[in-house]
């Protein structure tokens, strides 16, 4: 399953150069486990596990460990922490 992948603020630095489309080999069922697949595939494991970040699948916010059901081409978001008015 290809998804899309990008992500926002200053975890788009500590990531480095990421793929747009990242290809999972099964859909996961939480979004720990869709954070997991995405850190092994690219070696970032410390800076996707910070507790911070907010994930979104098709521009809606994940709250915590939920259940989720990732689709052929859906579009997941990386979110670091910000502030502002």
């Amino acid at each position: 399953m290809k998804i899309s992948l990008e992500f926002f603020g200053p975890i788009r630095d500590r990531v480095g150069t990421a793929p747009d489309i990242l290809e999972l080999d099964s859909a996961p069922a939480t979004l720990e486990a869709l954070i997991e697949m995405v850190a092994c595939q690219l070696s970032a494991e410390d800076a996707l596990r910070d507790p911070h970040l907010r994930i979104a699948i098709n521009d809606q916010l994940c709250p915590g460990n939920e259940t989720i059901s990732l689709k052929e081409g859906d579009r997941i978001a990386v979110l670091s922490p910000f502030s502002g008015g």
